[in-house]
């Protein structure tokens, strides 16, 4: 190993011990002088020491917990990081149980007179920034496991004056259980919808941002200042409600098995689909038969040049919600416009004006990716300024690429706290944004939020069909029927999970880059659309020829995996275990209307195009259908 003594921090090397394994960091810092001539600003003369740190990258549980609280554990943090993700290893009573064991244990051995737990510290976290790891109505069953624990501890070390103490700690346990009970009691809804109807309630004589004063209003009778307001109203609620262990790939991934998982994410999806429904029902339908049929209207349609204002309306909103960095509601305005049934209106688009259409390339161009929340930038820059809201759906993408790309366990079965230690980071960023939507300080617009509220969900189908209406189809040049059809240039680039109602599609990479990415990422991890080293995240989706929606799931490739191993990996991730690979085919995802059939028995690493989005679909032959044996037909229509 080389050693450079001009870098402060270097990783030296890994440590193994009896069911641990520790990284080993060398810091460099200079040694405080006795001398107090030396200490003189002026003095050239710095002498430094080189230091040893460890941080625990693996452990059994028992080494985990026990590793919590050793007082000469190293790492600041990890109480945090162990708070934020233990639920993938373990539930809240278990480690209830194991901490007082261990902290139990420790109190006997030591025989000094008052007696300092290192637990204390640990639990006045726990209760101060994870509360909601307590909240199971209606029993609370690990809260009041918790206060038992605290209470007995308090009776038995009665002499602790420092704070915290067991005591004041037992307080504040049955304060937080009286509060679960009290909000229980209040409402049936979920907290953090009560959450979001308290923050909407409010004096009607605000400002509501209307044009003029129509009664019932549309798109057109609001300022896209006062829309982007009242988005931004509802977004902020919502985001700070959510729990940030709920977006942990491992818990996400669970959400079609268990309802009830990830509620409060849940929330989040069901506002930005909403949005999106606002905005396509905005352009298809006359405002008085939103609440009817919206395709049986007998009111005569709008002209290109109307929906062309309507679009520019809402990429003003756009723009306002950029400048109130609500990336949620901006990205399901984005996400909306380019959804099959409004990209397809070509006379519509045309009669949009060229600095609209400007503004919309620079929204798209300039949006946050999950780069950015890897390499911890941009977004919490802009948080130290102003309230931030992110679009959910890239750090969801990033935890799930985390959890796709690192093994739970390590050789030895050991629990990889390192992949912990990693999705720490990016929910770190999450309480970061959480708390800068402090600083929003926003009107309340009534009838603007009545009017976002109050429209039923369009399926991709009615959409598609209500788009055919106002535009039919002139030309076999025009698009193909909505369950075919795959979005082109400048499509949102929809994370697999975020959306599962709304617009699909991914946003392609521009044309001109021919060339194959294989090099090094800016980050050891495997990543979506791009290969790094000899793998990378790919997204699939299962067409069973139905209507069964777009939705996405993300899984590694190495440069390994044959078809089949894809295949089945893909059916395990869309919880259809049960279905036979051998009858489905992998295609990959080009453009609108060019597909790349891979192989029954191709390396798909290397039988993929590079340059296109690394999205594919599993497709399923009926019965008595022949599956083809290769795949030339297919590749004939695409070359890299």
């Amino acid at each position: 190993y080389f050693y450079d003594p001009q870098n402060p921090v270097q990783e030296w090397g890994e440590e193994c011990e009896d069911g641990a394994v520790y990284g080993i960091t060398l810091r460099r810092e200079p040694v405080p002088s006795s001398n107090p001539a030396e200490t003189n600003p002026c003095c050239a003369f710095v002498q430094y020491r080189t230091c040893k740190v460890r941080r625990l990258k693996a452990a059994t549980l028992n080494l985990l917990v026990n590793h919590l609280l050793d007082p000469c554990c190293q790492e600041q943090d990890y109480g945090r990081i162990l708070l934020s993700t233990y639920r993938t290893f373990m539930g809240t009573s278990e480690l209830i149980e194991m901490l007082f064991q261990r902290d139990n244990a420790a109190a006997d051995l030591d025989n000094s007179e008052c007696y300092t737990s290192p637990l204390l510290a640990f639990v006045q976290t726990w209760l101060d920034e994870y509360s909601e790891d307590f909240r199971d109505p209606p029993l609370h069953t690990a809260l009041r496991l918790l206060l038992d624990h605290l209470r007995i501890s308090s009776a038995v070390h009665d002499n602790m004056r420092s704070q915290p103490n067991f005591c004041s700690l037992a307080a504040q346990t049955e304060a937080l259980l009286k509060r679960f009970q009290k909000e229980e009691a209040e409402t049936n809804v979920s907290p953090g919808q009560a959450d979001v109807e308290q923050a909407e309630e409010g004096s009607g004589d605000e400002d509501s941002g209307c044009e003029n004063s129509l009664d019932q209003g549309g798109i057109m009778d609001f300022s896209a200042a006062a829309i982007a307001e009242q988005l931004t109203r509802m977004d902020s609620a919502l985001f700070v409600n959510v729990v940030p262990y709920q977006c942990l790939g491992c818990v996400w991934s669970q959400r079609d098995k268990k309802e009830n998982m990830s509620p409060t994410i849940r929330a989040t999806i069901a506002q930005f689909n909403a949005i999106t429904n606002q905005v396509i029902m905005s352009l298809l339908c006359q405002p008085t038969d939103t609440t009817s049929s919206p395709t049986s209207s007998q009111r005569p349609p709008t002209t290109p040049a109307q929906r062309a204002r309507i679009i520019e309306k809402w990429i003003r909103v756009a723009q306002d919600c950029r400048r109130l960095k609500n990336f949620s509601s901006l990205r399901a305005i984005l996400s909306a416009l380019q959804s099959n049934a409004v990209y397809r209106l070509r006379k519509t688009w045309a009669a949009v004006s060229r600095d609209s259409m400007a503004m919309f390339d620079n929204l798209w161009e300039t949006f946050p990716d999950e780069n950015c929340v890897l390499t911890n930038r941009e977004l919490l820059v802009e948080s130290t300024s102003s309230g931030v809201i992110p679009y959910l759906g890239t750090y969801l993408t990033v935890l799930t690429m985390l959890d796709t790309a690192l093994p739970d366990t390590v050789e030895g079965g050991l629990i990889n706290f390192e992949k912990r230690r990693r999705e720490f980071e990016v929910l770190s960023q999450i309480r970061v944004l959480q708390a800068s939507c402090s600083q929003y300080n926003l009107p309340h617009h009534p009838r603007i939020a009545a009017w976002l509220q109050g429209h039923k969900l369009l399926t991709d189908q009615e959409s598609y069909e209500l788009s055919r209406q106002l535009e039919p189809p002139e030309d076999l040049c025009s698009p193909t029927p909505w369950s075919h059809r795959t979005l082109t240039k400048k499509l949102s680039s929809r994370t697999p999970v975020l959306q599962p109602q709304s617009c699909g599609g991914a946003r392609p990479k521009p044309a001109t880059s021919s060339h194959h990415k294989r090099s090094v990422s800016m980050t050891s991890l495997p990543v979506y659309n791009r290969q790094v080293a000899d793998s990378c995240i790919v997204r699939v989706s299962v067409d069973l020829g139905h209507n069964n929606g777009n939705m996405y799931k993300s899984i590694l490739l190495t440069s390994q995996d044959k078809t089949a191993q894809v295949i089945q990996r893909a059916l395990e991730k869309h919880h259809l275990e049960h279905m036979n690979w051998r009858d489905f085919t992998l295609t990959q995802v080009i453009s609108q209307g060019r597909e790349l059939l891979i192989p029954d028995k191709a390396n798909v690493f290397y039988a993929m195009s590079t340059t296109a989005n690394f999205d594919f679909v599993l497709r399923q032959f009926s019965k008595g259908q022949k599956k083809p044996l290769t795949a030339t037909s297919s590749l004939g229509r695409y070359t890299k």
